[in-house]
């Protein structure tokens, strides 16, 4: 139970203007690179893990996205707000402390992790390649510092062979910087960062480097303390600026090579966030809340892996074991959806809802939520050691992840004589496991590479769910089971005319868990899966200038679809089909050392291909007149995706004073209007944002001053209505999560 300005095109157009005037290097393309070209500045290729091996980025029959830390430390970027807005086509759908959604090519059909329960989500998440997806019952989504991270790694389109579920529409890989073996040597940043309408926090971060044997053995420690500005009110509790956030928390990795052809590193992260109170609005260009008490949000997560790798002559062997916990807690207020809804007698037909009441001396709704996972992942590979003409990897993983959710709802002060304040609980336990078997052969004739790949997998989830006798429902003790098995296969292609010109074409399938709905009655709900056909051209027809465009088609199968019931329990349901379509063009000129400029834009029309039938409660069903089914018609656009997304990045370097080096940078940013919420109207206006920032280094020295939203654009990030609603008091309300207002930020960092 989820108990829960547009500028017009001349402004567009003289935003460009100004970007372009006002350079900034961020390449978060593909072609990207922090090596030196070579010649004149020109880009040159990035040899990075792709894949589970080692590649030339150019030559991936497929689009990856980049951003090495260089380019994520001369944006300024802090967290997953920064680092998406980089990456046209990957949509960030904001909500609380680590309750943030990912759509990537349109392939989403939630916004909201307010209306996300069960259900796994449709990007996969990955720390160092250990899955962070949860499999059935949603915890959170982990949001990295982006302080001491090597690259993040944005794979589009299904990578079901080589990850697993829940990766359909892509998956985010985060690697960490390594331990040096040779020299001691380390990071230190300070920040101050002041909101628009808000208030002022500094956060300090730190990573220190150092080898134990030389050659041999070394320690790399990373700590962070990140207090993140509030500008936000609560105008029923009176208090302003309730939304800040802080985040803190360290890793430690080591690193162990004992001989040339041994690799052990280790690794073990924890990080904490804490919000004092909600980040949603009541209302698109209003940035306030209204309740009586605040929600706040406390999560964190861990993880410990040791990596082994094993030269044994043409064969590479590696093993990754992985332990990883979530939390996530809520003690939030449910005063605007149940009150006076809640408390003067149900009056909506239900098998669930007894009918109570009237509670006259309610005033406030209390929701207080627990949720945790923990998780322990296995898995081998072998595969040919070196580059040549046949290349080969196959691969066994297996993952078990126990999860725990309780969720007690109080009316504060109904005071029943037999339920006293209770008016809803429910206990939830299980245990979701995946198993599965990979491989991928790749033959290189020279000009022409072919390759073909898959994962058969077996997945299962089982729970038990229990509730008390509460207002709400009576006693209930049930269990639950589903499970399931497939193969995922892939296929790729790629001929290199010449050095200048690249064509490639992939295709390959994603999957899902399928599992149980948690709801009274609810049946089980199966697994989706879709298939993405991509073509994609490279182009290089300077030595200063790649240019890229990729298309791509994706048949979504049983797509599963969030709504809910008519007494507002959170429900997955299987829709018989849907598509996405579109383009992605990316680019880079460097025509001087100077100076650089990256742009992409991405276009996709994803939409439902047939009817959905949704059970919602909100909006139009009130006073009584629960009207049953709402059809949501064919053609139906998928929520959260814009139809166009682009993003301009231009640096520009220069001498400046006191013999240190000036780079002015800057990024705009281009978000056409969304679809909210699949089963409701409520449509998100287009926004544009700009930030700009200049630096002065010297001497492993840095300063920097930035402004992020130099123009203070209101856009909306997400929003969603509550489905819950019983008719006589709550019209059906949306909550809005809106992009941060304009944040001037003044920091010092020094390398060493």
């Amino acid at each position: 139970m989820r108990v829960s300005t547009r500028p017009g095109l001349a402004c567009h157009i003289s935003l460009v203007a100004l970007a372009l005037a006002m350079p900034s290097a961020l390449h978060a393309q593909q072609q990207a690179s922090d090596a030196p070209a070579a010649d004149a500045g020109g880009p040159s290729p990035e040899i990075v893990v792709v894949g589970k091996r080692l590649q030339n980025l150019r030559n991936v029959a497929g689009t990856v996205n980049v951003l090495s830390s260089q380019q994520l430390q001369t944006a300024g970027a802090k967290d997953a707000e920064d680092i998406f807005k980089l990456t046209p086509g990957i949509q960030f759908n904001k909500g609380s402390a680590d309750g943030s959604l990912l759509t990537i090519r349109g392939i989403g059909t939630n916004t909201s992790s307010d209306n996300t329960s069960v259900g796994q989500l449709p990007t996969g998440i990955y720390i160092e390649d250990v899955p962070f997806t949860d499999p059935f019952q949603y915890i959170s989504t982990p949001d990295l510092s982006a302080f001491d991270l090597d690259a993040v790694k944005v794979m589009r389109g299904p990578q079901g062979a080589l990850y697993g579920s829940g990766s359909l529409g892509g998956a985010v890989n985060y690697t960490f910087k390594k331990p040096d073996l040779d020299k001691i040597g380390g990071s230190f940043l300070t920040t101050l960062d002041s909101a628009q309408g808000g208030n002022t926090r500094p956060s300090v971060y730190g990573a220190f480097n150092l080898p134990l044997v030389t050659d041999k053995l070394a320690l790399r420690v990373v700590g962070q303390y990140q207090d993140d500005p509030a500008y936000q009110d609560n105008i029923g509790t009176g208090k302003t600026n309730v939304n800040g956030r802080t985040v803190k928390g360290g890793r430690a990795l080591l690193l162990f090579k004992p001989v040339e052809d041994l690799t052990i590193d280790a690794l073990y992260i924890y990080q904490q966030s804490h919000q004092g109170d909600t980040s949603a609005s009541v209302g698109p260009d209003v940035r306030y809340y209204d309740s009586p008490r605040p929600s706040s949000y406390t999560s964190h997560f861990s993880m410990a892996k040791l990596e082994i790798n094993y030269r044994l002559g043409p064969v590479k062997l590696t093993s990754l074991t992985a332990h990883q916990s979530k939390v996530r807690n809520l003690d939030g207020d449910l005063t605007r959806l149940l009150v006076p809804d809640a408390t003067v007698g149900i009056d909506v037909p239900s098998e669930d809802i007894y009918g109570f009441g009237p509670f006259p001396d309610v005033k406030e709704a209390r929701n207080v939520e627990q949720r945790s996972s923990n998780g322990f992942s296995q898995e081998f590979r072998v595969a040919s050691a070196d580059k040549s003409a046949f290349n080969w990897l196959i691969g066994a993983f297996g993952q078990n992840v126990n999860f725990h959710r309780t969720q007690d709802v109080y009316l504060v002060g109904a005071d029943d004589p037999t339920y006293g304040d209770s008016f809803f609980n429910v206990h939830r336990d299980g245990e979701a496991k995946e198993r599965a078997i990979f491989g991928e052969a790749n033959l290189d004739l020279g000009a022409l590479e072919v390759g073909a790949g898959g994962r058969y997998f077996d997945t299962s989830v089982k729970f038990h769910q229990t509730r008390v006798a509460t207002l709400e429902a009576g006693a209930q003790d049930v269990r639950y089971s589903h499970s399931e098995n497939g193969f995922t296969p892939k296929f790729q292609a790629r001929y290199r005319f010449d050095s200048h010109v690249i064509v490639y074409a992939d295709a390959a399938k994603g999957y899902r868990f399928g599992g149980v709905n948690t709801a009274p009655g609810s049946k089980t709900y199966k697994s989706d899966n879709l298939w993405n056909y991509e073509a994609g051209i490279r182009l290089q027809p300077t030595r200063t200038l790649n240019f890229d465009v990729a298309g791509f088609y994706i048949d979504w199968k049983r797509p599963q679809i969030t709504s809910a019931d008519q007494n507002g329990f959170l429900i997955v349901s299987n829709v018989a089909k849907a598509t996405s379509k579109g383009v992605e063009v990316s680019a880079q000129w460097h025509p001087v050392r100077s100076f650089t400029v990256s742009a992409g834009a991405t276009y996709t029309d994803a939409k439902t291909d047939a009817p959905f039938q949704s059970t919602r409660n909100f909006g139009t069903d009130v006073a009584g007149d629960y009207s049953g089914n709402f059809t949501v018609p064919s053609g139906t656009r998928l929520p959260g995706t814009p139809k166009i997304q682009a993003s301009l990045q231009p640096e520009f370097k220069t001498a400046g004073p006191f013999d240190t080096t000036m780079t002015l940078s800057g990024t705009l940013s281009y978000t056409g209007s969304r679809r909210a919420q699949i089963d409701s109207d409520l449509t998100l206006p287009s926004y544009t944002t700009v930030d700009v920032r200049a630096k002065l280094a010297r001497d492993g020295w840095d300063g920097s001053i930035g402004i992020e939203n130099l123009f203070g654009s209101k856009g909306i990030s997400s929003a969603a209505y509550s489905y819950f609603s019983t008719g006589t008091g709550t019209d059906g309300y949306a909550d809005y999560y809106l992009i941060r207002p304009r944040i001037i930020s003044v920091s010092l960092r020094k390398d060493f």
